[in-house]
């Protein structure tokens, strides 16, 4: 038991003074830098010597995001004093450990910065959420299909009708958006704003909001619009024309508030949400060495 004591202490004592007499660079200022980084240099091998460089690249990045991350403690220095702190007094070894211990560091704050924006998102979801939920009180009634007279032509115009219902009145202007589609190729024929009334309108529980789009595609391309034999056309079915029609409730503004839907969907943000969750998964997955880094 002694003697394995003892083998164990003379161990120590060669490593420690093997430690001592190893070179350090030293951050006093560039020039004793670069007379110490020779000075370390010329008892490393090739391969050691890129280690190295690998290693000082990783301590520079991250002297560049405490300037950039910590301006009140770093505001005097340049980014190259703070890189030369950060490996003054280290040998080899110690410096590769440093760029380790950085390299760690740095993935911890890439999986803080993506769940960060997760958390974002998730706040814009839920808050999208309830936004669409406050603009859902109209309803699209059936739609229908009239006959105009255009320059001498007849045009069609699809009659679309929104109908308000909330059980108390709106007091003050509502926007929509009405998107008309070609549904096979989901290439987009018109696409048309529309605000109704003013801040001293007042719109009650089930009157509706009409608006008119003209059609003005050519008729060889949707001659079922020009077939009915009678207009107007109740309840028509655009789908049998190939086409589609979204419409949105953009804005409600009433009593002095105002509801306005924001850009985007929830499918999006739900899409985007996937992308940063997978991100996460494959870094906390990765563990990055200096051996992973290439010198370019």
């Amino acid at each position: 038991m002694k003697q394995c004591i003892k083998i164990a202490l003379i161990g120590l004592f060669l490593t420690l003074s093997i430690s001592s007499c190893s070179e350090k660079l030293s951050g006093k200022d560039e020039s004793s830098f670069d007379s110490s980084r020779k000075k370390v240099e010329a008892k490393l091998n090739d391969k050691e010597k890129a280690n190295l460089e690998k290693a000082l690249r990783v301590a520079l990045s991250e002297a560049m995001w405490l300037k950039m991350n910590e301006p009140q403690k770093y505001n005097e220095e340049s980014i190259n004093h703070i890189c030369l702190g950060l490996v003054d007094g280290k040998s080899y070894g110690a410096v590769l450990d440093l760029a380790d211990d950085i390299l760690q560091k740095q993935q911890e704050r890439k999986i803080a910065h993506l769940q960060n924006e997760i958390d974002s998102l998730q706040k814009h979801k839920t808050e999208f959420e309830q936004v669409k939920k406050e603009l859902a009180v109209f309803q699209l009634e059936p739609i229908e299909l009239g006959l105009e007279d255009f320059f001498g032509e007849p045009v069609p115009r699809i009659i679309v009708s929104m109908k308000y219902m909330g059980k108390q009145p709106l007091n003050g202007s509502q926007g929509f958006s009405y998107v008309l589609k070609k549904r096979s190729s989901q290439i987009i024929i018109s696409n048309e704003q529309a605000v109704f009334g003013e801040s001293d309108s007042v719109l009650q529980p089930g009157e509706s909001r009409v608006n008119t789009i003209v059609f003005n595609q050519q008729k060889k391309d949707y001659p079922k619009l020009w077939s009915f034999p009678r207009y107007p056309v109740k309840g028509i079915n655009l789908t049998d024309s190939d086409l589609e029609l979204v419409v949105t409730t953009q804005s409600i503004k009433s009593n002095d508030r105002e509801t306005v839907l924001p850009e985007g969907s929830i499918a999006l943000i739900d899409e985007n949400l996937k992308k940063l969750e997978k991100e996460i998964t494959e870094l906390k997955k990765e563990k990055i060495s200096l051996d992973d880094l290439e010198l370019t």
